[in-house]
């Protein structure tokens, strides 16, 4: 089926194109556009009787524009055509696009007729204007200069790769004369599957010589065959017969070394159609596109490690967080067993509180109390798992792991409680918390669906630290003996009576936090696991 790849305002999105396709502003169309520059019907994209889909404005405020030329009347599409309609591009694809390149092994000697390497564009610098003395010189740097701004006019911040393929092939057939344009990209297997093809005939079936794409990828230069038909060295090459290439040209992408691709070009309607100067532009459009395949392929790369810096800054300390997404710590997908300690954290008397209160107000003392709480948490690297309410739940020993995994959470659990009590000398309404901390273990990993997942930790351990926060009074810390085990020369606490909890057949062993030892040494932050 056809395509329609729609970028606008509202993002990227994509079309499955009927037999009719009115497009415009209003809900009534089949393809709406919420864009104010376009009209309510702007235009109309169908099937004709001889299976090509057309476009046509129907009189729009603003016009249509095909390929950047505003259309005057009803126009056939062509694979990577670009409608333009006030803000909004569509990319105009086919439904045979996927399957119509077949590489053919044609077991002929390609005779090359000229060869350029990309390192001679490389070679090449633009002299500043008073050393230029040769204006043949000048007219080649001036080409370069062209091809580079046209594409990068036409490509701007697309990163989608098929798209930017497309929109150099459309540019491809403006620079050179040629009925047919491929793009193939190599893939990490070593093969070259079809990214893109552009042609000006209707074809069934396009056909690659095997034998011209062997001898680019060998040789990575970019070569000249003319008048191919009429060769005699090429009467067993099918897929040049098969399809009348008078003259053709192909050229690698590369990128420094590494072969991203080549790009072939055809015409069937002329005899030695290309020639040293065209090989010159086509190898420079195929340095261009390799450079614009590696900005997208950068961007791309900015913008899931931004996203992925923001994501773990919400559950680890800035530091971790960098470490995280650099790769110097590494975070597996999938569940693992882990032996960590969790702490949660609850307000005591909470919903009376909120009974006199507005729920903004609700809000923003929760906000004030989380910040309270998590640059803390932070501050002795504890992974922040969730928010529930007024609830907040911290794991020390997932997905990062430290030796002290146990202090740390009980030191950080003491400053929680003298950060409120300071917070409180000066708050409109006193705020008191329960604190329970366990250390056992449990499995840690992401959890959720294919569309979006979280990292946390799941396991009785984390159902005991909940079970001890619900029995701790206001300013309270209870530990259980898994970790009173670990913590015991660190800080002073208190036995209390065991409790009994939802699940457990026989009570738990409770101890109540009073403060740190005066011979305790703080955390070395250095000894960091994972």
């Amino acid at each position: 089926m056809a395509k329609l790849i729609i970028r606008s305002s509202e993002g990227t999105r994509e079309v499955t194109l009927e037999e009719s396709n009115s497009v415009g502003r209003s809900s009534a169309n089949r393809v709406r556009i919420l864009d104010p520059l376009v009209s309510k019907s702007h235009c109309l994209i169908h099937m004709g009787q001889d299976g090509k889909f057309r476009v046509r404005d129907l009189g729009s405020r603003n016009g249509t524009f095909l390929n950047k030329k505003r259309i005057e009347s009803e126009t056939v599409l062509e694979n990577g055509d670009e409608i333009s309609i006030g803000m909004t591009s569509c990319l105009f694809l086919p439904g045979s696009t996927e399957s119509v390149v077949e590489l053919e092994d044609d077991r002929c000697q390609i005779v090359v007729f000229d060869k350029v390497l990309p390192s001679a564009l490389r070679q090449d610098r633009f002299l500043p204007e008073k050393d230029i003395g040769d204006e043949k010189a000048l007219r080649a740097d001036y080409e370069k200069l062209r091809v580079a701004v046209e594409l990068q006019r036409d490509i701007g911040l697309e990163l989608n790769l098929n798209r930017i393929c497309n929109r150099i092939l459309a540019r491809t057939f403006e620079f050179l004369e040629c009925d047919q344009a491929v793009i193939l990209m190599a893939r990490e297997d070593g093969r070259m599957e079809l990214e893109a093809y552009k042609t000006t005939t209707q074809k069934d079936q396009v056909v690659i010589s095997s034998t011209l794409v062997q001898r680019v990828r060998e040789e990575k230069a970019g070569l000249i065959s003319a008048d191919a038909l009429a060769d005699e060295r090429f009467q067993n090459a099918l897929s040049i017969v098969s399809q009348k290439v008078r003259s053709s040209m192909a050229v690698p992408i590369l990128y420094e070394e590494d072969l991203l691709g080549i790009m072939i070009i055809e015409s069937s309607a002329a005899v030695m159609a290309y020639s040293k100067k065209d090989l010159l532009l086509f190898t420079n459009i195929a340095h261009q596109t390799a450079n614009l395949i590696k900005m997208a392929e950068m961007a791309k790369r900015i913008e899931a490690e931004a996203v992925t810096r923001e994501r773990f800054q919400r559950l680890l300390s800035p530091d971790l967080a960098e470490m995280v997404v650099s790769g110097k710590l590494k975070v597996e997908k999938g569940g693992e067993n882990r032996t960590a300690t969790v702490l949660f954290s609850d307000i005591r008397g909470f919903t009376s509180m909120c009974e006199n209160m507005t729920p903004a107000e609700v809000l923003a003392m929760l906000n004030e109390h989380f910040e309270i709480m998590v640059e803390i948490a932070f501050r002795y690297e504890g992974t922040v798992d969730k928010f529930v309410g007024d609830m907040i739940m911290v794991v020390w020993g997932a997905p990062v792991a430290h030796s002290d995994d146990p202090v740390r959470a009980l030191r950080a659990a003491l400053e929680m409680q003298a950060a409120l009590e300071e917070y409180n000398k000066s708050a409109q309404r006193e705020i008191r918390v329960g604190i329970g901390v366990n250390t056992d273990e449990l499995v840690a990993g992401y959890i959720g669906s294919s569309r979006t997942m979280s990292y946390s930790v799941l396991g009785d351990a984390v159902n005991i630290a909940s079970r001890l926060c619900s029995a701790a009074g206001p300013g309270q810390i209870l530990i259980s003996d898994n970790t009173y085990r670990q913590v015991k020369d660190c800080f002073e606490v208190e036995v209390l009576n065991p409790i009994r909890v939802k699940g457990k057949s026989k009570p738990l062993k409770v101890y109540g936090v009073l403060k740190g030892k005066a011979k305790e040494d703080a955390p070395d932050l250095r000894s960091t696991q994972h």
